[in-house]
């Protein structure tokens, strides 16, 4: 089976990695929110929860990347309880050589910490420490390269001195403060012993600083929260450096940590609204835009922090009206074929009778039960309601590479509105995007557009979904969430969500982490006994995104080569899944 990849300015990273590296992340830093990324050094942010992995690890014929990410893992996974990220502004904006000097020796910290939590780490160390002790071992250009190199070399061995031209250097450190005051004094006597002024200095390890300085005014484990001025400015060095992402391909599928068991649906519901309203299709009244309100949900993952939704109710053309008509009554055959199986089926049900009941009415003829010795002599009438325990979501995925297919679209939502307004089953329908053009480093708007909501599903038609225009990205996973979170409310026995859509989702910082953050939402989804199946519009797709799709949504994934065979392929779904929940 072929995997897809993420881009990394045109570097690949196979997400079926990146995907298992997010689970072992998660599982060793307890961290369920936590999410990884691919810089140049490997660190653990702890403002944004992201482990960074070092790109040191591509491309290498020594190593599996795989295997190099993790070697970053095991050394970080215990950084929030060794390190002490309150001292660590006390070098922010300090000479480089003192970082380099400082982070080294935390570095050991990190390593010795990892392997006292679980000594089985060390020997999980050595295939990548072999490779970083080649690296470290290359000749350098200047004396204060050469001193961080074997400074280095010592801690990969988990040694705490070293001789240094005919001087010996200590590092042993119990604590970040520590470590500071022995750079300080290492730095002291490098600048004093050897002409260090116009040298430049090797990069080996690298934390942001500011991300840290803006983690310490927030965390409750801080210790000077006098000192702090609201006006400390933020410089993001760690936005600087990040290497964004676009992707184009697969990731397996992956166990989301902390799969534990979701309380079961609500009791179901005995009351059943009826339909006052007749279907026909000049009924319409015109329905203006208005948005609902302040955004309620918020998803915490650091992937989705800075996204905000925006609902609304888009406003109906009365020009709309007509064209609704015709692609209504285009399809009508369709929808009756669907609606005419389902309701054969339930009209079966509702007249079954059952024999041989040990109550109920007597049968006419008992003779044989009476021979039999049995008294199992009665009939039972079947007294099934003719409704259907069910509830739809229908997302539609508006976003600018859906233009050519919105057309064809707009038929499907029609034949899905349909048919279930036929069958007084509840359904929403909405459209979304991320409004791209309305984004900031720290503001995603992602706005929900509702056609149809669940409540008035069963006696209106979505006529505004002919007035969607394609626009912006598509933050598949967030808005997965959402919709999860508003069926958490409703009591049907049987919950689908069913995904328009023709490519991965994709949007501001969400490229490398939207097919995990989509995937999870999925799991999320599974364990709350919803169902989410994705009808993938695959026209201009290449196989890698095809494997990637169908690795997200998993068996529930519905490719539809062409545009023009959605309507059909929305009724043949439909009938199938309501044929299977009503049997």
């Amino acid at each position: 089976m072929s995997y897809s990849f993420i881009k990394f300015n045109d570097e690949l990273v196979d997400s079926k990695n990146m995907m298992e590296l997010t689970d072992l992340c998660r599982l060793l830093f307890e961290e369920p929110n936590l999410t990884v990324s691919v810089r140049k050094h490997s660190y653990y942010n702890p403002r944004k929860k992201v482990m960074n992995f070092s790109m040191f690890w591509k491309h290498r014929p020594d190593i599996a990347e795989l295997d190099g990410f993790k070697h970053d893992i095991f050394t970080h996974y215990t950084a929030t309880s060794v390190l002490d990220y309150s001292e660590y502004d006390e070098l922010k904006n300090k000479d480089k050589l003192l970082q380099q000097i400082f982070l080294s020796i935390e570095h050991l910290r990190l390593r010795k910490g990892s392997v006292e939590r679980r000594p089985v780490i060390k020997n999980l160390f050595e295939e990548g420490d072999r490779i970083l002790k080649n690296y470290y071992s290359k000749q350098t250009k200047n004396t204060a390269d050469e001193f961080l190199q074997l400074l280095n070399l010592k801690l990969l061995d988990f040694e705490e001195e070293m001789e240094f031209y005919g001087s010996t250097f200590e590092f042993s450190s119990n604590s970040t403060a520590e470590s500071i005051e022995i750079a300080r004094e290492f730095h002291t006597r490098l600048t004093d012993e050897f002409k260090l002024d116009n040298q430049s200095v090797i990069s080996l390890h690298d934390i942001s600083f500011s991300d840290v300085h803006e983690f310490n005014k927030t965390s409750e484990f801080r210790k000077d929260p006098q000192s702090l001025s609201s006006d400390d400015s933020y410089d993001d060095e760690d936005d600087k450096s990040e290497v964004d992402t676009k992707t184009s391909g697969a990731s397996k599928e992956a166990t989301v940590l902390g799969e534990v068991g979701d309380a079961l649906n609500a009791q179901k519901s005995d009351s059943k609204k009826v339909n006052m309203y007749d279907d026909d299709v000049s009924e319409f009244n015109e329905g203006f835009g208005k948005n609902t309100g302040s955004n309620k949900f918020r998803d915490q993952s650091s992937t989705n922090q800075h996204a905000l939704l925006e609902i609304s109710q888009p406003k109906v053309r009365l020009s709309d009206y007509q064209k609704y008509r015709e692609l209504y009554n285009r399809y009508g055959q369709l929808t009756k074929t669907v609606i005419g199986d389902i309701q054969q089926l339930l009209n079966f049900k509702l007249n079954e009778v059952r024999k041989h009941q040990s109550s109920g009415k007597l049968m006419k003829n008992p003779v044989m039960p009476i021979i039999e010795g049995s008294h199992k002599l009665f009939i039972k009438e079947d007294s099934e309601s003719a409704d259907i325990d069910a509830i739809f979501t229908l997302i539609v995925d508006q976003s600018f590479s859906m233009e050519s297919h919105l057309e064809e679209t707009i038929s499907a939502v029609i034949v899905f509105n349909n048919i279930l307004k036929s069958l007084n089953i509840k359904h929403r329908i909405i459209s979304h995007h991320e409004d791209t053009f309305e984004v900031t480093p720290n503001n995603f708007p992602n706005k929900i557009y509702e056609h149809l909501t669940f409540e008035k599903s069963q006696y209106y038609y979505p006529v505004s979904i002919l007035g969607i225009e394609s626009s912006g990205d598509n933050r598949d996973g967030f808005i997965l969430k959402h919709e999860i979170s508003l069926l958490e409310n409703h009591s049907e026995a049987d919950q689908f969500i069913i995904m328009f859509s023709d490519g991965l989702p994709s949007a501001e910082n969400y490229n490398q982490n939207g097919i995990v953050d989509t995937h999870e939402a999925v799991n999320i989804a599974n364990r709350k006994n919803i169902n989410v199946i994705n009808i993938f519009i695959s026209e201009d797709s290449d196989e890698q995104t095809l494997e990637s799709i169908k690795d997200i949504y998993g068996n529930n994934t519905i490719i539809v080569k062409h545009a023009e065979e959605i309507p059909d392929a929305t009724a043949n779904l439909l009938n199938k899944i309501l044929l299977s929940i009503t049997r």
